[in-house]
């Protein structure tokens, strides 16, 4: 049977956005261990980014949301996790752009800053790793754990603000998403946008998956976790449509969680080449772009500038969230083809170390 071949991690943040979408497509993967190479993904330019998949032709391609655009291509419109109404499909490109851009820096930090989740993710992850290198299990833990320690800085967490990225950015997203999705919805209506899987991705594999995150999901948020175990079983499932009509007050206020941080930070740091912002609590984080972002930024803009309508600027003004695009089009690229494999030239999130 004709797979599609999953390079990467099951604790891995965009692997599990990528695998969940292939499920719920009913697409049959499999995880591949060789995780440290894949000669014919680096020979059309990957640079190491995880995961990398190779379609059943052996097609190799990689970033998460390129993947899901191209396969989206070709899934039909029952399954299509890209809604055709224009505002609503900006609204899963921006939701997912937060998810991918945002939440991977405390995803990230509270794995290594934890201890709770550092022991079980690291055992983990060494596991993983351990088959692709050979080596033993407590030498790729000792290995991997300081690595990623080392390489939080450069995500903005810090010991002096992990507590502010959980408190003030994980928790009131975790209660704003639970109080919209309710018992058994998406975040843009009865069935699963790109936004929830990226959302899926950062839950299963950190936030729903990382004890001390868990605990902090199980509190605030505790529909966010069935909605990540409703993606773990899409075939279990049945889906509606997708919103028709004004867009309710928990949707607004969702896209209002992007206006607090993030969208002002990423305006900010693409301009200047990094940005500072201030928590509640007198911490701060000074983060800078990446070769990755500055692109990424001009594409949801001109997602923005291909989708603009008086619709779409009164829900982003609801949000309070329009001046970070309609203040920015000057900085919009091009919309990418999603007709051909995704292959970009540079897809990691954060500087290498």
């Amino acid at each position: 049977m004709s797979v599609y071949l999953v390079h990467g991690l099951t604790r891995s943040y965009f692997t599990r956005k990528v695998t969940g979408y292939l499920d719920y497509t009913d697409r049959p993967w499999r995880l591949e261990s060789g995780l440290m190479e894949h000669t014919a993904a680096t020979e059309a330019g990957w640079n190491g980014e995880i995961p990398v998949v190779a379609d059943p032709d052996g097609v190799p391609m990689w970033d998460s949301t390129g993947i899901i655009e191209h396969l989206d291509t070709h899934s039909g419109e029952d399954l299509s996790v890209l809604p055709p109404d224009p505002t609503l499909r900006f609204l899963a490109y921006l939701l997912d752009d937060f998810s991918d851009e945002w939440f991977y820096r405390p995803a990230v930090g509270s794995r290594w800053s934890y201890p709770d989740n550092t022991v079980a993710a690291g055992w983990q992850i060494a596991e993983e790793l351990s088959v692709a290198v050979g080596f033993p299990g407590a030498t790729v833990r000792e290995m991997a754990v300081p690595t990623m320690q080392a390489s939080l800085i450069r995500l903005g967490v810090t010991a002096d603000n992990i507590d502010s990225w959980m408190d003030e950015v994980l928790v009131p997203w975790l209660t704003a998403v639970d109080t919209h999705i309710g018992d058994g919805g998406y975040l843009l209506g009865d069935r699963p946008s790109i936004a929830d899987f990226a959302v899926f991705g950062a839950n299963v594999a950190r936030f729903v998956g990382d004890p001390y995150c868990r605990a902090l999901v199980d509190e605030h948020g505790p529909r966010v976790t069935a909605h990540t175990h409703r993606l773990m079983r899409p075939q279990q499932q049945t889906f509606g449509s997708w919103i028709d009509g004004d867009m309710p007050d928990s949707l607004i206020a969702v896209v209002a969680e992007a206006g607090r941080h993030y969208l002002p930070w990423v305006a900010e740091a693409t301009v200047e080449g990094s940005a500072t912002f201030e928590f509640d609590s007198g911490a701060t984080a000074e983060i800078e772009s990446t070769p990755f972002l500055d692109p990424a930024r001009g594409v949801m803009l001109a997602r923005y500038v291909d989708a603009r309508s008086s619709e779409l600027d009164a829900v982003l003004q609801r949000a309070g969230v329009l001046q970070w695009f309609a203040d920015y089009v000057d900085q919009a690229t091009i919309v990418p083809d999603a007709s051909g494999p995704a292959q970009p030239q540079d897809n990691r999130p954060c500087a290498v170390n």
